[in-house]
């Protein structure tokens, strides 16, 4: 970490790869300071985006009290200001959500969402004294729409969803600003999931659904993921103030078209035409334990 410096600094979180990665230099170009954080700090060959003059890298991992004190503490006396927050940490393991077994629910949750919380917690404190700064959620699509196989996921952002809500209503007069980041699908590890290639139970109530919905987001990788700067950008954009007063900063046709269709379609209308989108069609209530053969025997 440099000494106290004129430029702001921002403070991000999951910076191995993906959004958060793409953000660093997205950030620095903006005029920030950025100290770029990830779980395993060291022992790596770092990527161009954490090279440079106005970069620092330090371990922390949002899912223990002690690494997040630990990271803001050598910030603040260091550099002596964190000015934004960007909570980008989070994963995605894809399964249906009767299925996710409940330890899969509780890592989400306290990463996705739990260590928000304790990192935003942990900065705070300093942006209220100073009277003034930023907190920069990275949310999702998901919080908002409904996505199958990705549920355990959805439930994490959609707590986050209303966790930046409270959060900006108590934070009004403080000078310290909150916003929502909303990104539609883009390129990043969270697609990068085993359990698109690996073997499925043909004996689950899912199997059938399963093989579909493995089709779709196959195709969907291949042909219709979005360049990860375009969140990088929004973020900074929001960051250094030029995102206006809106709390929620939809990003991707698909994110504003599928949020827009949400909000605007009865429920009744809007399953029907969701599980179409996927490839499942039909009535929900169809696939449990009615799995079609032909379905079963292709999940592999």
């Amino acid at each position: 970490m440099p000494g106290r410096s004129e430029r702001p600094v921002a403070l991000v979180t999951g910076c191995s790869s993906g959004i958060g990665l793409r953000t660093v230099p997205a950030l620095s170009d903006r005029g920030f300071h950025v100290v770029a954080t990830m779980r395993n700090a060291g022992g790596r060959t770092r990527p161009p985006e954490l090279e440079g003059e106005h970069v620092s890298v330090l371990p922390l991992d949002v899912r223990s009290a002690g690494s997040v004190r630990d990271c803001v503490d050598t910030v603040l006396g260091t550099a002596g200001r964190i000015d934004v927050l960007v909570n980008n940490a989070g994963i995605a393991p894809p399964n249906f959500v009767e299925e996710a077994p409940l330890p899969e629910w509780h890592e989400v949750f306290e990463t996705n969402l739990f260590g928000q919380v304790t990192v935003t917690n942990a900065v705070l404190p300093a942006m209220r004294h100073a009277g003034r700064g930023r907190v920069v959620m990275v949310s999702s699509l998901s919080g908002r729409v409904p996505t199958p196989l990705l549920g355990v996921y959805s439930a994490s952002k959609s707590a986050v969803e209303s966790y930046a809500e409270t959060l900006r209503l108590e934070l009004r007069g403080t000078g310290v600003r909150v916003a929502l980041i909303e990104p539609g699908a883009f390129r990043t590890g969270m697609w990068h999931s085993p359990m698109l290639d690996a073997d499925f139970p043909k004996t689950s109530p899912y199997a059938g659904d399963f093989a579909r919905l493995r089709a779709f987001y196959r195709d969907y990788i291949d042909h219709h993921l979005g360049d990860p700067d375009r969140v990088a950008q929004t973020v900074a954009r929001v960051a250094a103030g030029r995102g206006g007063r809106r709390l929620r900063h939809p990003v991707g046709a698909d994110a504003r078209t599928q949020i827009a269709l949400r909000a605007a379609l009865p429920w009744a209308v809007y399953e029907r035409l969701a599980r179409a989108l996927v490839g499942l069609g039909g009535r929900a209530g169809k696939r449990a334990g009615k799995t079609e053969p032909s379905d079963a025997e292709t999940v592999r």
